[in-house]
């Protein structure tokens, strides 16, 4: 975000930040909170510690603090989020910052997986302090903060499988324009299910320790110099190898849905397969055609033998 917009930002908090608030402090971290969401702050408190601890090894937190606040209410947690809010989002983060807006999970519903959001708003703070995320691509940066919060699960599969299958996966020159415009909360929802599976894929592709060696490379060199110097990987390799492995994970996620859109998978993927083999075994025939249909080599010492056995009268192929 801009300072200009920051500035704005604050301006709109302050009303919500007049409210009564206490705070707990632990580490790098301080959690401010209306009192009666005590229980909400000393939760997310446990869950920044823990994900710190977990998260050290390869993006490392440091000691700068990180300012976290729950909000009581939907007025006062719009006040944070400004332009965000209308895209139902739970939690904001201000990298460059260090803070942190929480939606209190009494404004949740119930199946909402608030530890999940808590782990990736730090995320995008760790992000910002171990590489350079004016680099790093939003749809990568977004795909991280999901994988290690591990608020979505297999599930996002399912609207991946059924835009590869409809041939709307977004292109990749276009991935970052959707998260920044997006046309409404589906075409957002698609771009954040997208790029978590293209993350899983790199993640993959690369090996854990290439992997994030190649995300901190981004303080210096752009995605597609870190992606080929790092990982090995050229930005067109890395994309077809994306987009090819989709009919493997269209049939897995058929495979444990069993919904309407999954037999629909399913039988698109059949009918692939089965034009694959057919098409194989056309080509196979075509050699095989050609083959028997080559003329004998002309050998000359069986020409000779045959005409000597015919002037002995012999049968030259008994």
């Amino acid at each position: 975000m801009k300072p200009f917009f920051h500035a704005i930002l604050l301006l709109f908090a302050l009303p919500a930040l007049a409210a009564p608030a206490d705070s707990l402090r632990e580490g790098p971290f301080t959690v401010t909170f209306h009192p009666s969401d005590r229980a909400a702050a000393e939760e997310s408190l446990r869950y920044l510690v823990d994900a710190q601890k977990e998260f050290e090894r390869f993006l490392p937190l440091g000691e700068e603090p990180v300012d976290v606040h729950i909000a009581h209410n939907e007025e006062e947690f719009q006040a944070f989020t400004g332009p965000y809010a209308h895209v139902g989002v739970n939690g904001v983060t201000i990298a460059e910052r260090s803070a942190i807006a929480l939606k209190s999970p009494r404004l949740r519903s119930i199946a909402d997986d608030y530890r999940g959001t808590v782990r990736h708003e730090l995320v995008h703070v760790l992000l910002h302090r171990n590489t350079d995320t004016q680099k790093l691509p939003r749809w990568l940066n977004e795909g991280i903060c999901m994988m290690l919060a591990n608020e979505i699960r297999w599930e996002s599969n399912v609207p991946v499988s059924w835009m590869h299958l409809t041939g709307q996966i977004i292109p990749l020159d276009e991935l970052d324009r959707v998260f920044r415009h997006p046309e409404g909360d589906r075409d957002f929802g698609n771009a954040y299910a997208q790029a978590l599976s293209m993350t899983r894929y790199l993640k993959d592709a690369a090996g854990e320790d290439r992997f994030w060696e190649m995300v901190r490379a981004m303080r210096s060199t752009t995605f597609e110099g870190a992606l080929a110097g790092v990982a090995g990987m050229p930005l067109d390799t890395f994309w077809h190898g994306y987009t090819g492995s989709l009919w493997s994970l269209s049939l897995i996620t058929t495979l444990r849905t069993g919904s309407f859109w999954g037999v629909l998978a399913a039988l698109c993927i059949v009918v692939f397969g089965v034009r694959v083999i057919r098409n194989r075994r056309i080509i196979r025939r075509w050699e095989r055609e050609g083959r028997d249909n080559e003329p004998e080599p002309f050998d000359w010492d069986r020409i000779l033998e045959d005409a000597e056995a015919w002037k002995r009268g012999t049968d030259p192929n008994p």
